[in-house]
């Protein structure tokens, strides 16, 4: 891998961190089904005008546009639904855990589905990932929240697609034809489509509720999320095997959690600091 592809993977997993960040304050502020419905709507508002302006509107076959829309409504959609669940009904702690594992599932997913050489040295780094963010996540002593069943499966399921989608369809569309920013214009239409259908029984009731600061929250993680993140992601896809650049995602929890002690002043403890060092080893 090159120093570009690194640089491209390292600053999309990065702006997927800050995601994560926005996300959780965005679901504080107002009801998460709007929170949902606004994010890919504001995303189009960044990637149709790159694509006219780069040219980029080049989506191969009718398949290819499937897969797409596939991957955005799996991503884009249960994804994230799977995770604002979880981070509403059970432990924050366990939701970011069970979604960090998505570096793994992106790194199995890529050598069982496209085949890829099974990378031993990536298979590690993806456990490495996965063991740094158990204790990035752990809960301490003192946190007696409540969690059932439900919230720990739609966390895990949110990873489980994350690390999927990242990975396979976005590979074997690029492969094939179609252009980077092609592919994540009908991956985040896709997504924004299921989102209003999914919000529409609340906003012909009127029962969805907005704020202010809401809004420019989504607004905000659009650009780093489905927008710039993506863009540097697909990019770097198109020079390196998925099964290599999967363990980077990992690493999205690691700055995500520095991002919230240097934002929200959460406390760094041994746990985050031993996670941490263990998603650095991960690093290629």
């Amino acid at each position: 891998m090159n120093g570009m592809t690194l640089a491209l993977a390292l600053g999309a997993t990065i702006s997927w961190s800050s995601t994560w960040v926005l996300m959780r304050a965005g679901i504080k502020e107002m009801d998460r089904t709007a929170f949902g419905l606004l994010r890919p709507w504001f995303g189009l508002l960044f990637i149709i005008p790159f694509a006219w302006a780069t040219q980029g509107f080049q989506f191969g076959s009718p398949l290819l546009i499937l897969i797409a829309l596939a991957s955005g409504f799996l991503n884009a959609y249960v994804g994230v639904a799977f995770f604002y669940y979880a981070l509403t009904h059970g432990s924050m702690h366990e939701s970011n855990i069970l979604a960090g594992t998505n570096p793994f599932w992106a790194a199995l997913s890529a050598i069982v589905v496209l085949g890829e050489p099974a990378r031993w040295e990536a298979l590690i780094a993806a456990l490495l990932i996965v063991a740094g963010t158990y204790f990035l996540a752990q809960r301490g002593p003192n946190d007696k929240r409540a969690h059932g069943i439900a919230p720990t499966l739609a966390a895990l399921g949110a990873g489980i697609l994350w690390g999927f989608t990242v990975a396979v369809p976005s590979k074997y569309c690029l492969t094939q034809g179609m252009s980077p920013i092609g592919y994540q214009l009908v991956f985040t239409v896709s997504g924004a489509l299921a989102w209003t259908v999914a919000a529409m029984p609340k906003l012909m009731r009127k029962q969805l509720t907005f704020s202010r600061k809401g809004v420019w929250i989504a607004f905000a993680s659009a650009f780093s999320g489905l927008f710039l993140g993506w863009v540097l992601w697909l990019v770097a896809m198109r020079s390196a095997p998925a099964c290599a650049l999967a363990p980077l995602n990992g690493l999205t929890l690691l700055f995500a959690v520095l991002l919230g002690a240097a934002i929200f002043r959460e406390r760094l403890t041994a746990r985050i600091i031993l996670g941490g060092a263990l998603c650095s080893r991960a690093s290629p």
